[in-house]
């Protein structure tokens, strides 16, 4: 599936949401939640754990038609996720618009993310099989506690650290939602558990891997393409895989400036962003982070190759690809070089 498929792709599923969003619009007449409703659809996003579920539920032989309520679901529960994160992270900028704390205030915003939530288990329950609501409910409470362990890591002392509880909370922060895409598509569709499970681990891998790509483009990242700012994750104190792994291979001085350079948390400079990215660069933590994210892209692909030839999961790997080039579309290209 190339750019253009993708897109049609994109197109589709934005169609089938904006239909349930303008349903709800009319029956709600709160100008702040229509003002979210509204900014869903304008601000647009990847739309990727939809697409997944969707290919998916194709993938095993079966109908999108049974996975669009879910899929819609889990969307709206992506979205909703992003308002608290936001609001937790005091993040300004989301794709390329004014986040909707910095729009609503933080108090509204809460209420907007509680309500996208309400929304998104509507959704859900018209799926009609306990299996599937139970399985997205989960990937909820993953979420939240990707997020708590996300926070907590920041108080820790940064040479406690490590890689393991990096992935950990990768996992349960960003993974788990690419993960309840794939398996409830999967089950929705008819797939055997086989079926199933190899379709869980691509979403395992390709969530993992967005979320390593996250931590690189937010250093590297061209804020046109990006939509974000750089350096966000320095100035929130964030233990991102680049953070990890240049304190293990940087010259002392090196990781005393990063140490220091954390504690100031919102008082951080430009100067202190680009010092640091030089760090990651002169530590081949750039390059470390885009060769386990490209790893992960082999490894999502190579879990549905048992899968039965179809277009679905011709696309469903295409996708993996996308990904794979999502760094080189969206870095500035003189701070990559793999």
């Amino acid at each position: 599936m190339r750019e253009r498929q993708f897109q049609e792709e994109v197109r589709y599923f934005n169609r089938k949401l904006t239909e349930v969003i303008e349903q709800k619009m009319r029956r709600c007449s709160n100008k702040i939640l229509n003002d979210a409703l509204n900014y869903i659809m304008a601000t647009g996003g990847k739309r990727l754990r939809p697409i997944i579920c969707l290919l998916s539920a194709e993938a095993v032989g079966g109908s999108r038609d049974k996975a669009l309520s879910t899929a819609i679901a889990i969307e709206l529960l992506h979205n909703a996720s992003l308002v608290h994160d936001d609001i937790i992270d005091e993040n300004s900028i989301r794709r390329r618009n004014p986040s909707n704390p910095a729009r609503y205030g933080e108090k509204r915003a809460i209420v907007i993310g509680d309500f996208l939530f309400g929304l998104s288990c509507e959704m859900l329950a018209r799926c009609e099989v306990p299996e599937v609501v139970g399985l997205v409910s989960s990937a909820v409470s993953d979420v939240a506690m990707g997020q708590y362990l996300e926070f907590m890591l920041r108080k820790r002392n940064l040479q406690e650290v490590s890689e393991s509880a990096y992935l950990e909370v990768a996992a349960l922060k960003t993974a788990s939602t690419f993960i309840a895409s794939t398996e409830t598509g999967a089950i929705l569709g008819g797939g055997s558990e086989v079926e199933i499970e190899k379709l869980c681990n691509y979403g395992k891998n390709l969530g993992m891997a967005f979320q390593i790509q996250d931590d690189v483009l937010d250093i590297c990242g061209d804020p046109a393409k990006t939509g974000k700012p750089v350096g966000l994750d320095i100035k929130n104190g964030e233990r991102t895989i680049l953070i990890i792994h240049a304190l293990n291979h940087s010259h002392p001085s090196e990781k005393e400036y990063i140490s220091e350079v954390l504690s100031k948390k919102k008082d951080i400079s430009s100067s202190d962003i680009e010092r640091v990215r030089r760090i990651f660069i002169n530590s081949s933590s750039i390059n470390y982070a885009i060769r386990l994210s490209n790893e992960l892209i082999r490894g999502a692909k190579s879990c549905i190759e048992g899968l039965e030839d179809s277009e679905a999961k011709e696309k469903l790997k295409d996708i993996a690809d996308f990904a794979a080039e999502r760094i080189e579309k969206q870095a500035l290209a003189e701070f990559i070089k793999v």
